[in-house]
């Protein structure tokens, strides 16, 4: 595969080589060395590099990815402050996904039955109405973060997890704004 047009999809959707690395599943190294002509890609690596740069001709309504923020770190725990991250971005394929969409990455395990520590959600910071058993970013009086799924009878945000150290926080027991409603989860495999 010609690294001119893996470089040059890459600009286009503001992907950096790191980025790329994650969702391959290779090194950052690998893809430095790969794009500067040091390394060859093997051939699984060029398959995903098709997939996720999207640049083999679209088929069947296909559209090519864009890229949306990664925002940053948020706990899937205790409440937390977020942690930025500058600059990432990762892509995205879904043409339905909302334009002001973005995503966090999740830092505990008090969702892991929903999401492992270190996976990526999606968050839709213009649907903040609360629906029972969906899940939300939420951040209280503090500034601190947590992402929780909101039950009903009685309205609280509830852990989904294997750790039964996480408890439920009752909503009326301080003050917290929805950040927004998560559409969407992946980690790797």
């Amino acid at each position: 595969m010609d690294i001119d047009i893996i470089r040059a999809r890459m600009d286009s959707i503001g992907l950096k080589s790191k980025d790329l690395a994650e969702w391959i599943g290779i090194s950052p190294d690998k893809v430095s060395k790969s794009l500067k002509g040091i390394r060859a890609f093997k051939a699984d690596e060029v398959d995903r590099i098709r997939e996720v740069l999207r640049l083999n001709p679209p088929a069947d309504g296909d559209t090519p990815a864009r890229t949306i923020p990664v925002l940053g770190m948020v706990s899937a725990g205790r409440w937390k402050e977020a942690i930025a991250l500058a600059g990432e971005r990762m892509p995205l394929f879904d043409p339905g996904t909302p334009r002001n969409a973005f995503a966090v990455r999740v830092d505990g395990d008090s969702m892991d039955r929903i999401i492992e520590d270190g996976g990526t959600i999606i968050v839709d910071p213009d649907d903040r109405a609360l629906y029972p058993k969906r899940f939300y970013i939420v951040r209280n009086g503090d500034g601190e973060t947590t992402f929780k799924q909101y039950l009903e009878e009685p309205a609280r945000l509830s852990p989904c997890s294997t750790n039964p150290v996480h408890k439920e926080i009752m909503v009326g027991e301080g003050s917290f704004e929805i950040v927004g409603r998560v559409i969407w989860r992946g980690s790797r495999m």
